[in-house]
Parts: structure tokens; C-alpha cells; sequence
């Protein structure tokens, strides 16, 4: 192990914070503490503007890397290696640095925090390029090259490495207050909510499911998607909702193109009492306008009518492809592809509503005895922790 050896990370958003800047620098430290916990290091530590994990492994860097691209609010993190700031000791390690890796085009890019430096950046770029290239006898390029070699001169230090790796930004998770995600097995939603989760909220989930009319596979499937998902943000709580005997009801009573807009008012204030016992403030969903035939915006707003909290969509915008590439990247896709009878889409009827008159909806609504059928499936809620370090 050298012992040299330390990640510099950038943050993201977190650098256009005024007073509050160290409440988020602080936060943002507690995530990425507990997402490396499995894996060697003595301290995290902020200096100028940077977070610092010492005492790493370098051999285990794509453990790290791996781990660190799942805290939100991390720009970018750099393997480093820290020596003298003299020129002599940067040159030296730089050229070891670079025997290790294979390329054919190359560049120095070096950021000068310690101003006793007798060199600027533009000094060290150079003199350093110049000692390198005939060593690797590779080309200098200073745009889109294959290899960059990062220099970094902060207080006392020079920290100096060639691998790195880009985080998806954002704000740290537990910065952005707390919210209930409505979670299906498909693909919209673990992507809206990884979209919250990236602006730091900390997410709840609740999950509305038809068994035994349908099978208990999408609650499994859930479960794996939360897996994934809650390496994003530590650990998560997940609500199962028995929503059979409500929909049987709506069904037997309301007009079928009304259907799916009653359920998913029904599913609406059930989350809402999920949201007021844990101290929520908002619900998150995966609905994406225009995407299926109930999503309009006039289905919308006679959803939202049902509950007083906000009803945040993340997708709302985005087109499919676009939450597909995501939904890969983030690891959620091939869970969500699956096969799975949703709670919903089991009973959609032939022609649902897609301009719904609130008015009416609120008519129909309430000629439907639903005595004791909210009291039931709350009594029924089953309740599971996922992931934790």
C-alpha cells in the first residue's frame, strides 16, 4: 500500500452555497465516509475547497471508484499521490505514474491552490509535459487527449495522479429534506426517483400491488430495484400497499374509463398517510405527459387533487429514450424489463379518460362507499428496510 496514496474529489453544487456551505461540505462528507466504510481509509478531510480520503489502497481504486460514483453531489474523483511541491518530486512520480498505463497522446493540467508555488500552473504544465515526453515518447495533445496527467498544489502538498473518474453531481443526499417515491416495477420510476435522490432528497418508497389477483412478483421486483437503488442513498424503508379490494370496489361502481384515475387517487392519500407518519413533505412519481393515455396533464391535475402535498414528477419532460440510457446507467433497466403484472395496468379498461372534468371525478368519487377499505390496506402496510452500511 503507499501510503501516499489519497482520492481528491471535487464537489458539485455545493461550491455555489453561501453560508450554508459547511452544513452541505459536512453532510457530503458523512455520505462518502459511509459509502468507502467497507474498504480501507483512515480520514475524509476538507481542504481548499476539496475533500480528501487518506489513507487508501491505490490498488483497490476501482472498488473506490465504484463506490464513490454512487455519492451524490461528487463532480469528479481523482486517485492521488502526494509529494514535496518541488519540481524534481512531481516529475518523478509523474513519470511513474505514466509507465503504468497504455496511451498515445497526452497532457498536463495542473490547479495551483498553494500560491507559495515559485511556478505558475501554465509553468508547471510545461515543464513537466517537457520532462515526460521524451520519456513515454508520446504525442502532447491538450484537447480530447488519452491520457491526463492531473496536478493539484494545495496548502503545503502537490498531489499529482492519472486516473479519475466523473459522479453524477447534484446535491449530497440528506440535504434536500425527505419524500415518499410511488415505485412500480417498470422503468419510469426508480429513475424519477434516482432524479430526487441526485437533488439530495431522501426517499421513502411505497409500493401498491393486487395480489392475489395479480402475482407478488412485482414486489420482488421492487426489492431488487431498491437494492440498486439504495446504494445511491445508503439505505431505504419500502411500504407495501395492498390495493385489491379498493380497486374491486372502484370497479364495481365507477365507469371504466374513470378506473385507473380513481386508483391512483386512492393510491395518492395512502401514500399521504405513509408521508405524515415519517414526516414527508412530498410524493414522487414516475408519470411522463403524454407517455401513455391516462398521463395527461388534466389526468394530473385530477390526481393531485387527491392530497394536499406536492406531486413532484422528475420525467414529466423527458422523452423515453432519454429515461431508458438513464435507467441503464444507474443499473435499474434489466430488473425493470421483467415481466410483471403492475397494480394498475392489470385493469386498465379499453378507453380510459385521458381529459378527466375534476368536478366530475370528485362526483363520482364520492358515491363510492369506501368505508373501511383505506383502514384495511393501512393495517395491511408490510414494511422492509433495504441496503445499509
Amino acid at each position: 500500500m503507499n501510503p501516499n496514496a489519497c482520492i481528491l474529489i471535487h464537489y458539485h453544487e455545493i461550491s455555489l452555497k453561501g453560508d450554508n456551505r459547511r452544513w452541505f461540505e459536512k453532510v457530503f462528507k458523512r455520505n462518502v465516509r459511509t459509502q468507502v466504510k467497507p474498504l480501507p481509509f483512515t480520514s475524509v478531510e476538507t481542504k481548499a475547497a476539496r475533500v480528501f480520503i487518506f489513507g487508501v489502497d491505490a490498488n483497490r481504486w476501482n472498488e473506490y471508484a465504484t463506490e464513490l460514483k454512487k455519492v451524490m453531489g461528487l463532480m469528479n474523483a481523482h486517485l492521488m499521490h502526494s509529494v514535496e511541491p518541488e519540481m524534481d518530486a512531481m516529475k518523478a512520480m509523474a513519470t511513474e505514474l505514466i509507465a503504468t498505463k497504455k496511451f498515445e497522446t497526452f497532457r498536463v493540467s495542473t490547479k495551483r491552490q498553494y500560491k507559495n508555488f515559485p511556478f505558475t500552473s501554465q509553468e508547471v504544465n510545461q515543464e513537466i509535459g517537457a520532462h515526460l515526453q521524451p520519456i513515454c515518447n508520446k504525442r502532447v495533445k491538450l484537447k480530447g487527449a488519452d491520457l491526463n496527467v492531473v496536478i493539484e498544489l494545495v496548502n503545503d502538498k502537490a498531489y499529482i495522479g492519472v486516473d479519475k473518474i466523473h459522479g453524477y453531481g447534484g446535491l449530497p443526499v440528506g440535504t434536500g429534506e425527505h419524500a415518499i417515491s410511488l415505485i412500480s416495477s417498470g422503468i419510469d420510476s426508480p429513475v424519477s426517483s434516482f432524479e430526487m435522490i441526485k437533488r439530495g432528497v431522501s426517499l421513502s418508497y411505497v409500493h401498491f400491488h393486487s395480489a392475489p389477483a395479480t402475482s407478488r412478483q412485482s414486489i420482488k421486483n421492487v426489492e431488487r430495484l431498491l437494492e440498486v437503488i439504495a446504494g445511491y442513498q445508503i439505505k431505504c424503508d419500502l411500504y407495501n400497499i395492498p390495493l385489491l379490494a379498493i380497486q374491486e370496489k372502484i370497479m364495481e361502481t365507477a365507469p371504466s374509463k374513470f378506473w385507473v384515475i380513481l386508483f391512483r387517487r386512492a393510491m395518492m392519500r395512502m401514500a399521504e398517510q405513509i408521508a405524515e407518519q415519517i414526516d414527508a413533505v412530498a410524493l414522487i412519481t414516475g408519470e411522463n405527459v403524454g407517455q401513455v393515455a391516462s398521463q395527461t396533464l388534466s389526468n394530473m391535475r385530477a390526481t393531485a387533487d387527491a392530497v394536499e402535498r406536492p406531486i413532484l414528477r422528475p420525467l414529466a419532460g423527458m422523452n423515453k429514450e432519454d429515461i431508458i440510457n438513464r435507467a441503464r446507467e444507474i443499473g435499474t433497466y434489466e430488473i425493470s424489463i421483467e415481466p410483471y403484472e403492475d397494480c394498475c395496468a392489470f385493469f386498465v379498461p379499453i378507453h380510459p379518460e385521458t381529459r378527466a372534468n375534476l368536478e366530475e371525478v370528485r362526483e363520482i368519487e364520492a358515491s363510492i362507499d369506501m368505508t373501511g377499505l383505506y383502514e384495511t390496506a393501512m393495517e395491511n402496510v408490510e414494511k422492509l428496510t433495504i441496503g445499509g452500511k
